[in-house]
């Protein structure tokens, strides 16, 4: 029995020695799927996997750690290993729910409130929003409420005129215009109860965003709305 412990002990610390530490199983490749170009190199460079490595010794968890926290154009990565000697990066990328304006100047965002590049052009089936802070300063919950602010507006039948481009402002104040009706949402928050609000005052027979005369709805605090610009009261 002693005999077989030590031969046993023997071969495990051969196959920890030959998988973890020996030249016989080492990086000698790495690849990368699901994007390409500079994305594909930025991966590469981060996940910092250097030539001859042990590939037992590649910790998956530390590659992705540096990855995701490098670029934020990733959205997540996971570590393939082929033995005997190449590693795969299985990329997904973040997918855009916003665009994000200053200026001349163009971000997008996904759905979880992240800003994560500077492009060119967005897609113009993505919800636009003005904004006069530096995107990347704004917090991932005031991303959030933006992105969801435009994913619950209501049709355009229901508010009874067209609904604008919202902006923000420097303060951290939302602002929307529904034709000649002004829209003071307050901070990005409470998206589903604030259009409530929004719908049923636009409901009213006083409130015409089609109308002559300017009106504003503030619904900053939805359980206590202000409209001003009222018709006066006949009589």
């Amino acid at each position: 029995m002693l005999l077989w412990g030590l031969l046993l002990t023997a071969f495990a610390g051969g196959l920890v020695f030959l998988f973890f530490y020996s030249a016989a199983f080492v990086v000698t490749e790495t690849q990368v799927a699901g994007v390409q170009g500079e994305v594909a190199e930025s991966v590469e460079d981060l996940a910092d996997i250097p030539r001859g490595r042990p590939l037992g010794r590649v910790s998956e968890s530390k590659v992705r750690e540096r990855v995701v926290a490098g670029d934020k154009r990733v959205a997540d990565v996971t570590i393939d290993k082929t033995w005997p000697s190449t590693v795969t990066f299985e990329v997904t990328l973040r997918e855009p729910a916003l665009a994000l304006v200053r200026g001349k100047k163009t971000w997008v965002a996904d759905a979880s409130g992240v800003v994560y590049d500077q492009v060119d052009k967005a897609s113009n089936k993505l919800p636009r929003v003005a904004v006069k802070s530096k995107p990347e300063d704004l917090s991932q919950e005031s991303v959030v409420g933006l992105v969801e602010l435009w994913r619950l507006r209501p049709d355009p039948a229901d508010l009874e005129g067209e609904l604008a481009a919202p902006s923000l402002t420097s303060d951290g104040r939302v602002l929307l215009s529904i034709d000649q009706l002004t829209v003071e949402w307050g901070t990005p928050t409470e998206a589903e109860k604030k259009w409530q609000v929004v719908q049923a005052l636009v409901g009213q027979e006083s409130v015409d965003p089609q109308g002559g005369i300017p009106q504003t709805i503030d619904v900053s605090l939805p359980d206590t709305p202000v409209v001003t610009g009222l018709p006066p009261a006949a009589g």
